[in-house]
């Protein structure tokens, strides 16, 4: 897969432990009802009834909806800690085998920037088809959680011939209200009253000839740009646990 090949990723938000109790719950209204129908299976003659059942004819209190509740909470704690304990488990593993091999700071086509991990395409294309190429690269599109990120990346595109001057796409989205990010869903900007120059509803890192700086500006979405990625983190607890394995084995922090 290159850089820039299309790629079509869809992501599903897995069900609640519970909800088919819930959905089970609400369909047995003891209001619904339906006819019943004939059966015949050879020589026996079966009374099927298509009314929703209820065996104990019992409304479902408030009670009932708190205790369920209370068993999924529970669900999601033993979750945590079987999570937890895993974690520790590989900390144990990791330190008695004693791996100490340096992993790459970013994968291919990926180039670290301060703390991130970020890839700058070579190629433009409009909002939507930026987005699901970041996310088939294991990314999506830049997100910028404090100043110092956003001014460590323009200073680093500033300083890049082959990268200065072009603009590129962001996670940028204003639904109508105020400018977010598509990914954390987190304001652009602390203030939700400052404005973004342009009438698109796309963020772009908008590159100024005249004052030769980098600046957000609103574009039309269907409009193609280069884009650029921010790498997913897929386990960090990956990283915090070969951090507290090196602080173990060195000896320092």
């Amino acid at each position: 897969l290159s850089s820039d090949s299309l790629s079509n990723v869809s992501t599903i938000e897995p069900p609640g432990p519970w909800s088919e109790i819930l959905e089970n719950w609400v369909v047995s209204d003891s209001g619904s009802f339906r006819t019943s129908k004939v059966m015949k299976l050879g020589d026996k003659t079966l009374m099927v009834s298509s009314k929703i059942s209820s065996p104990n004819k019992r409304e479902v209190s408030e009670t009932d909806l708190y205790l369920l509740g209370a068993i999924e909470k529970l669900v999601y704690r033993v979750d945590f800690l079987e999570n937890r304990l895993r974690r520790a488990e590989e900390l144990l593993y990791y330190v008695i085998s004693g791996n100490t091999n340096q992993k790459p700071s970013c994968p291919a086509n990926y180039t670290k920037i301060g703390q991130y991990c970020y890839h700058f395409s070579d190629r433009e294309f409009d909002w939507k088809s930026s987005s699901s190429l970041c996310r088939g690269m294991g990314g999506y599109l830049i997100e910028f959680e404090k100043d110092d990120e956003k001014r460590d990346v323009f200073a680093s595109l500033q300083t890049n011939s082959k990268l200065k001057g072009k603009h590129f796409w962001t996670g940028g989205l204003n639904p109508g209200l105020l400018w977010i990010w598509a990914s954390s869903a987190k304001p652009v900007h602390q203030n939700t009253k400052q404005t973004v120059p342009g009438d698109g509803r796309c963020l772009k890192l908008s590159y100024n000839s005249t004052s030769r700086l980098y600046s957000y500006q609103s574009d039309d979405c269907g409009a193609r740009h280069r884009y650029a990625c921010k790498l997913t983190v897929d386990d960090e607890s990956a990283n915090r646990i070969e951090k507290t394995a090196r602080m173990l084995i060195d000896g320092q922090p």
